[in-house]
């Protein structure tokens, strides 16, 4: 995997800890730009974090040094966060031309950057793929498909928004249908979903991102493009412990029922936590604030301990054979 090398030397990153940046090459050819910070002592592991939709990198260090990055480099990890394709500097974006879809981030994304995280750890070092929202259900999936080999999963807010099988709620469900068709509709008149000018993300998607997901919530069944891989069927190969953080104040992209039934398809060890408030009493994250608030620095805490003991431990038995996926 040839991979191009450049130092960062800018502020907000010095602030926190040494950090490389880079390009990840996939096996298309895509170069991935992505940031390395290393601790300043013995590392724990590495973790490979995964943003979310209409979105970058940055917003696993947006608030330096009070960010998710700092706080898991400050314990001690190797931490690499990286741009999916079109996103970020990962160029071209969907306003330059370029073309991507889900299965692009599963099968080739994820897989570059978690091949070369396992690179950066020494020997008997887990890797742990965090995912935030599209991230996250991205990297359960490559999992389950044999895309990645990571030593744990923690999902942030994810579950497919798009997907009708975990939603409970037949009047969200309507809702969800009718914004995956509008999204769509949008990308067809621009060539791409604007979220840059309707002010709903960093970055713009390209149309067959929401050519992907419109197709799945319109027929139920989740699979890659071409229909030869049943990512829903992928989960029950999902047997490393898996995390799933929620909130109670995420009532879209992912519903605390919607993440949980996500999870209970994986057949490994999993655990669930719900948010209901943040550190200062105040109300629970936004599905954003999950990853990028100063105020819910406990639920870290609580991840990067699940993190540091997960790896570790063995299949509980009684717990695989209680997988209960919806449907």
């Amino acid at each position: 995997m040839a991979r191009g090398r450049s130092q960062s030397n800018g502020v907000a990153a010095s602030r926190a800890a040494p950090v490389e940046s880079l390009d990840v090459r996939t096996s298309d050819g895509w170069s991935l730009r992505a940031d390395v910070w290393s601790p300043a002592g013995a590392s724990r592991g590495v973790a490979v974090l995964a943003h979310a939709l209409m979105a970058r990198r940055t917003e696993f260090y947006r608030n330096q040094p009070a960010s998710l990055t700092g706080f898991l480099v400050g314990r001690g990890w190797r931490v690499v966060a990286f741009d999916f394709r079109g996103h970020g500097e990962s160029r071209p974006a969907a306003h330059e031309g370029g073309v991507f879809g889900y299965d692009d981030f599963v099968a080739r994304d994820l897989a570059a950057a978690c091949a070369f995280a396992r690179e950066q750890a020494a020997p008997g070092e887990p890797v742990v793929a965090v995912g935030h929202s599209l991230g996250g259900h991205a990297a359960f999936v490559a999992q389950g498909t044999g895309a990645i080999a990571v030593d744990a999963l923690v999902g942030i807010a994810a579950a497919p928004p798009f997907l009708r099988l975990h939603e409970p709620s037949r009047s969200r469900w309507l809702l969800k249908r009718a914004i995956f068709a509008s999204m769509l509709a949008t990308a067809r008149r621009v060539g791409r979903f604007p979220s840059r000018a309707l002010r709903l993300g960093s970055d713009d998607e390209a149309l067959a991102c929401c050519e992907d997901f419109e197709r799945v919530a319109r027929t139920g069944r989740w699979t890659s493009r071409d229909g030869r891989t049943d990512y829903l069927a992928a989960l029950a190969g999902v047997r490393v412990p898996v995390l799933q953080v929620v909130s109670e104040r995420d009532r879209f992209e992912c519903v605390p029922e919607c993440g949980e039934r996500f999870v209970a398809c994986c057949s490994g060890p999993r655990e669930v936590v719900r948010v209901s408030r943040s550190d200062d009493g105040g109300d629970a994250p936004s599905h954003m604030g999950l990853v990028t608030s100063r105020r819910v620095q406990s639920v870290w805490d609580g991840v990067e301990a699940w993190m540091r003991r997960a790896p570790a431990s063995k299949l509980d038995a009684s717990r695989r054979s209680g997988r209960s996926c919806p449907g």
